[in-house]
């Protein structure tokens, strides 16, 4: 033979391929990320807190009225975004609170406070634009939210 067991090529072989895979997988992972930093996605969409609002009323109303609705909703996407970004700094604060060796309950009661009515603020704001949407629709269309949704 070459001087290379059987055994010993075939680890060289499977080494290598393991080897190429992870440099494949790596290069794809990179080539996204510059893609993306290149050309960004004009709009991802609602935040998850517009998502959750509209959700209970998919598939309870006809495409025409859930747009008026979902349209209303994202109007209020910017009000939303920094509720978020103060919801952040606020859980940030939070988190120094409680890093320390001997927390002030008192302190992080407060925050935690301060945090539900920045939370109860985003949502008030949310629920009220939606609910104005569907308040708009004819009652008809909104007779369809008093039944049970589909499964």
């Amino acid at each position: 033979m070459n001087g290379l067991s059987t055994t010993r090529r075939r680890w060289l072989i499977g080494g290598l391929i393991a080897s190429l895979a992870l440099n494949a997988f790596l290069a794809g992972a990179i080539a996204t990320d510059l893609v993306h930093m290149r050309w960004p996605m004009k709009d991802r969409g609602p935040p998850p807190q517009l998502r959750f609002e509209l959700a209970w009323l998919k598939g309870r109303l006809p495409p025409d009225a859930m747009a008026k609705v979902e349209a209303a909703v994202a109007a209020v996407k910017p009000e939303t975004v920094a509720h978020i970004e103060k919801l952040r700094g606020l859980r940030r604060e939070l988190g120094a609170l409680i890093a320390v060796a001997g927390p002030d309950r008192a302190a992080v009661d407060a925050k935690l406070a301060e945090i539900r009515t920045e939370l109860d603020a985003m949502q008030a704001g949310v629920q009220r634009a939606s609910t104005e949407a569907l308040l708009a629709l004819p009652s008809e269309t909104r007779a369809e939210l008093a039944k049970e949704p589909p499964r």
